[in-house]
């Protein structure tokens, strides 16, 4: 799992994924840019997003980074992309469906609440309201 995460600053903001909204499998990148998404506002098109990936924004709210995932069972969740532990960006690692720290290890699990599989986090990743109209994924 851990080769997954990446290197470099994870603790700071990063600048964004690249050229593709969609974190790459494996690809480890802290989930750290993306559109900036408020109240009513469309993440993206339902049906543009794989089950078992991952799309990065940014939450108009807080201003911290977030991500939508379509989760393997075909359902939305959307969750801080902060860590409860320090603060730090995390990232989806596609081959473990899970949502990891980089810079301590806490490992969530987007398919129950992002509760917390592994510490030093104790609490879950907050979770953002999502819900789908037609084929848009918007912000609740």
């Amino acid at each position: 799992m851990g080769a997954a995460l990446g290197l470099g600053a994870a603790c700071a903001p990063l600048a964004s994924c690249g050229g593709s909204a969609e974190v790459e499998p494996g690809g480890g990148k802290p989930l750290d840019g993306g559109p900036e998404v408020g109240e009513g506002e469309t993440i993206a098109e339902a049906s543009g997003v794989k089950p078992g990936s991952a799309v990065p924004f940014t939450d108009a709210g807080s201003g911290e980074p977030a991500v939508l995932l379509r989760l393997e069972d075909g359902e939305f969740a959307a969750y801080s992309a902060i860590c409860t532990h320090m603060g730090c960006v995390v990232a989806y690692d596609r081959s473990e469906d899970t949502l990891e720290c980089p810079c301590h290890g806490s490992i969530f699990d987007p398919q129950s609440g992002a509760e917390v599989l592994n510490g030093p986090a104790t609490r879950p990743l907050p979770e953002i309201p999502v819900k789908v109209e037609g084929d848009k994924v918007v912000r609740v």
